[in-house]
């Protein structure tokens, strides 16, 4: 055992007052974020903090754990999260790596010392070094005031501080900073050690310069071990450096740099392990996208730079270490130097060599809250406490978690001549066995913090404290199952030998869902660890009854035994005499004929007083599984129903499902009606055994006809639906069919206007109609066209047609196309003896006007369109063949000229 263990922890129990240890319950820090330990050693995030800083912060609470105070290093908040009187412009800063301690004043309950350290961030912000205010907690009604504010100890100085008790007869505290011997601005190379005594600041620091130490970085973590007997120095880009620290005199010696086995080569957090054997260490790269790393080191190895095992490494940056009272150390780590994130990272066993130190990331949820790069700093002799739990690898623990029922030891090594005090959440134990409590058969009443103090039987000798937290889990209340099962094998239903599911034994009784079940076949099977693997499809050994064992597991790892009998019934298997069951195909776009049965219908009609579960197969059955239920599909099948009272098989009938197929039939999807004709008759396909037609326009459903022939008189939707009937005696049923057409309406068309362009070397018409129909036209009556145009036509008369093309009708009108002939000979043979217009008559522009000219203007005749033409004469002289003008003025206004040649 450790003098220094002998030391330490008398000087808290004597002149601090903290018998119950809690100075370090509350921590408060980041971006409002916060948590507090609980006796059990559980955490419990905190959101009512309102600091907001980057680096420094720390806090303090009573020996009751009861929050006094916190501080970023510039404004002091009280247990109210208030600020304190006086309480804001102390000289810390927010970016300065610890910025901040709070120390008790030995012998007064009522007064705290604030050391600060402050760093320069910006070219023109002062760094006003290392200096103390005074807090006294019981001004102010209790809230406090800050009575003497930022009294200079060194003009200059790092951004570290740290403080651990000095002994336990001098009752004072050691308290730590790096800067320059002198105080000023410099390199720094000496460690200032303050003596805090009842006295006061002894502000005669006890120096300890290293003339080889040139640290230019103030960044970085200071630490020392909670037995007083080593100190690390993370000093960022100026390296990692141990020493060891005679707590009596305030003297570091075998100053030894660290190398890092990492890329990430920068140290930033650092902390030691309860115990003092292991060193942890927070390095980072710095660069853009940072990365991180968490080391240990062990400082008792031959080489402790050797001994280095990365314990971690992500994409992070630099963050904080902090041991806490549960004996777990934290660990901030943020993505940037402005980004923290909503959790903490925890090493839960540090005092464990290596991987096994058991380092969990992102352990603790911040409840939204956010750790950035710091976490407060106590006087490290607080963490001071001896594990009372041994492992079988000679390590210890600072907690032990077992089940309910199991045994458990807590010893320390023995004193002669020593008092052994125990007690467990603060009230007395009486323990006969004095360095050992053994509780053989634990209860739930036995969960929580034990303490043992030993006071050695050399009164110069300090007590020595110890501390472990049980922690005990409940087994699962269980109860002996049973299992009554129908042998219902296809093989054999009398043998009293058939398949189990084990697991349905439990499924009925409520037990969590957590609850994880093994059986065996016997006691021997549970203490070999052999379990039944087929736990679903077991097959009992003994006809008819059988005891089996089964444990039942908790969430947390606990179990309870307990017994399954079994019990396995002869059983025939019936027909319900209900069977069969009938319904129509459902899945009429297919080839294959499935319908849909409600089986909670059949189970409340067929099985109203028993519970019943159905199968598709016996195996099924007997196992319970894959139970169908609600609406299933499937074609024509046969089921199994188990029946149960009590979850215990009560029989095993079989029922038949019949699909009946529905009419499979086509009927065309578009008709229509003339509503200016006949109306239309529709013929359903024969051989079915219902018909039914129905409106269902504007989204109505009245029935027109239940024959197989319709007549339609109107347009609309409809739908024709077609039947066969399976009804019996039993009920009525009929598989139907349907499909939706429409009827759309036609009828002849209405010639609204007939476009003509003529007299011209193409002449062309365009017919403009209306109506429902779909329509095409034709100028013979025979052929007919889809287009409404017409081009390249001959001159004269032509009659146009428009057919509707479903039979509706045809509608007729006359055309004149006007043109002239290029020339004519009047030789009395009987073919083109006159000129004429053509396309013009007594009717059609009977009052148009033509005038006919020789080639030098002179006017020859005028004709009108009823006269045969031109016979080439003039006043009864024939003119000679020659070409000739004309000019015509039509009735409709329209006015051309053109010429013509006459042949003799």
């Amino acid at each position: 055992m450790k003098k220094q263990y002998l030391i330490l922890f008398l000087c808290i129990f004597s002149f601090l007052q903290v018998a119950a240890q809690r100075e370090t319950s509350n921590w408060y820090f980041g971006y409002g974020a916060g948590i507090q330990f609980n006796d059990n050693g559980s955490v419990t995030a905190l959101t009512d903090g309102k600091l907001n800083t980057l680096e420094g912060c720390t806090s303090i609470s009573d020996a009751s754990g009861n929050l006094l105070a916190y501080t970023d290093g510039i404004t002091v908040y009280n247990k109210n999260h208030q600020i304190v009187q006086n309480g804001n412009g102390l000289w810390g800063d927010p970016s300065s790596t610890q910025s901040a301690i709070i120390v008790p004043k030995p012998e007064d309950p009522n007064i705290y010392y604030i050391f600060t350290v402050d760093t320069s961030v910006v070219e023109g912000d002062p760094d006003f070094g290392l200096n103390y205010s005074v807090l006294d907690i019981s001004q102010n009604g209790g809230n406090g005031a800050i009575t003497e504010k930022n009294k200079k100890l060194l003009n200059d100085s790092s951004e570290k501080i740290a403080g651990v008790i000095k002994d336990c007869f001098e009752q004072s505290i050691w308290v730590i900073t790096l800067a320059s011997e002198a105080g000023a601005v410099g390199f720094f190379n000496t460690y200032h050690c303050y003596e805090v005594s009842a006295a006061g600041i002894n502000t005669n620091a006890v120096k300890n310069t290293f003339p080889d130490l040139l640290i230019s970085d103030p960044r970085g973590y200071l630490k020392l071990s909670s037995d007083g007997t080593k100190m690390v120095s993370a000093n960022a880009y100026d390296g990692l450096f141990v020493y060891d620290f005679d707590q009596e005199t305030g003297i570091l010696s075998n100053q030894l740099q660290l190398t890092i086995p990492s890329s990430n080569t920068i140290p930033y957090g650092v902390e030691f392990s309860a115990e003092g054997h292991y060193l942890y260490v927070h390095t980072f790269n710095d660069e853009e996208i940072s990365n991180a790393s968490l080391i240990q080191y062990d400082l008792f190895a031959s080489n402790i730079s050797t001994s280095a095992v990365v314990m971690d490494e992500r994409a992070a940056y630099r963050g904080a270490l902090q041991m806490a009272e549960n004996g777990k150390i934290y660990r901030t780590t943020p993505k940037n130097y402005f980004e923290g994130t909503a959790y903490l990272s925890v090493i839960n066993n540090p005092s464990v060599k290596g991987l096994a130190a058991n380092y969990v990331h992102n352990a603790v949820s911040l409840n939204g809250k956010t750790a950035m790069q710091g976490l407060p700093p106590f006087i490290q002799s607080f963490f001071n406490k001896i594990d009372l739990i041994k492992n079988s690898d000679g390590s210890t623990s600072t907690t032990l978690t077992i089940c309910e029922k199991e045994s458990f030891i807590l010893e320390v090594d023995e004193y002669s001549g020593a008092r052994y005090e125990w007690e467990k959440d603060g009230i007395p134990l009486i323990n006969p066995n004095n360095y050992y409590l053994e509780v053989s058969s634990a209860s739930l009443e036995d969960a929580g913090k034990y303490k043992l103090k030993i006071t050695l039987a050399d009164p110069k000798e300090c007590p020595i404290i110890g501390e472990s937290t049980i922690v005990i889990n409940p087994v699962p209340i269980i109860e002996n199952l049973q299992i009554v099962q129908c042998d219902i094998d296809e093989d054999s239903t009398t043998d009293g030998i058939t398949s189990l599911n084990l697991e349905q034994a439990y499924l009925l009784k409520n037990y969590p869902e957590h609850y994880g079940f093994l059986f065996f076949e016997s006691t021997t099977a549970i203490t070999n660890n052999q379990p039944i693997l087929n736990p679903i499809g077991y097959r009992n050994t003994t006809p008819f009854n059988q005891i089996i064992y089964y444990t039942a597991t908790n969430e947390f790892g606990c179990s309870s035994e307990g017994t399954l009998e079994i019990t396995v019934q002869a059983t025939t298997i019936n027909t319900n005499n209900e069977s069969p069951f009938y319904t129509c195909q459902s899945n009429l776009d297919t080839t294959e004929i499935v319908g849909v049965f409600d089986l909670e219908q059949i189970r409340q009609n067929s099985y109203p007083a028993i519970n019943a579960t159905f199968y598709t197969s016996l195996v099924d059955a007997s196992l319970e599984q894959n139970e169908i239920s609600g609406d299933y599909t499937t074609p024509s099948i046969n089921l199994y129903v188990r029946l149960e009272k009590d979850n215990e098989c009560q029989g095993v009938e079989s029922i038949a499902l019949i699909v009946n197929a529905a009419p499979s039939f086509t009927f065309p999807e578009e008709h229509y009606v003339c509503t200016d004709g006949e109306y239309l008759d529709l013929m359903a396909p024969s051989g079915y055994d219902s018909y039914e037609w129905r409106n269902t326009t504007n989204n109505s459903e009245a029935v027109i006809g239940e024959s197989p022939t319709i007549t339609i008189s109107e347009p609309g939707n409809y739908k024709l639906t077609l039947g066969y009937d399976y009804s019996t005696l039993r009920e009525t049923l009929i598989c139907t069919n349907s499909v939706d057409f429409t009827v759309y309406p036609s009828n002849r068309a209405q010639i609204e206007n007939i476009i003509i362009k003529d007299i011209s070397d193409n002449n062309t018409i365009e017919i403009l109609v209306s109506g429902d129909g779909d329509y095409e036209y034709s100028l013979d009556g025979i052929d007919y066209q889809s287009s409404s145009n017409f081009s390249n036509l001959e001159p004269g008369f032509a009659t146009v047609y428009v057919q509707d093309k479903i039979g509706c009708g045809i509608t007729e009108d006359e055309i004149a196309i006007i043109g002239y002939p290029k020339f004519f000979s009047p030789n009395g043979d009987g073919t083109n003896d006159y000129w004429q217009l053509l396309g013009v008559n007594e009717i059609y522009q009977a009052d148009s006007e033509i005038s006919i000219f020789d080639r030098f203007g002179t006017l020859i005749t005028r004709i009108m369109p009823e006269s045969k033409g031109w016979d080439g004469t003039t006043n009864g002289v024939t003119v000679p063949a020659s070409d000739y003008w004309f000019k015509v003025n039509l009735e409709d206004g329209r006015v051309f000229t053109g010429h013509f040649t006459l042949k003799r």
